[in-house]
């Protein structure tokens, strides 16, 4: 039976790490106090803005091809409880 409200999909999310010079932290740290946003989120909507203006990242990108992963959606709801 299908609900009213969809279920919650939610992308698979990796953890890195970087290291950035003070000035730039500092300054993404403004960034997101502006948009009254996350590092998280701030980081990513800049990379997805910026590779796709990016046209010999894209031509590199035609000759160098890697499969696309999988987003894996996950359940905010429990298991069927046993009877």
């Amino acid at each position: 039976m299908s609900s009213y409200i969809p279920k919650q999909t939610r992308p698979v999310r990796e953890r890195i790490e970087a290291k950035l010079d003070r000035e730039l932290i500092v300054e993404l740290q403004q960034y997101c106090e502006y948009l009254e946003s996350d590092r998280d989120y701030v980081i990513a909507q800049a990379l997805s803005v910026a590779f796709p203006k990016d046209k010999g990242f894209a031509e590199w990108q035609r000759n160098h091809a890697m499969p696309q992963p999988r987003s894996e959606e996950v359940s905010d709801q429990a298991p069927p409880r046993n009877k």
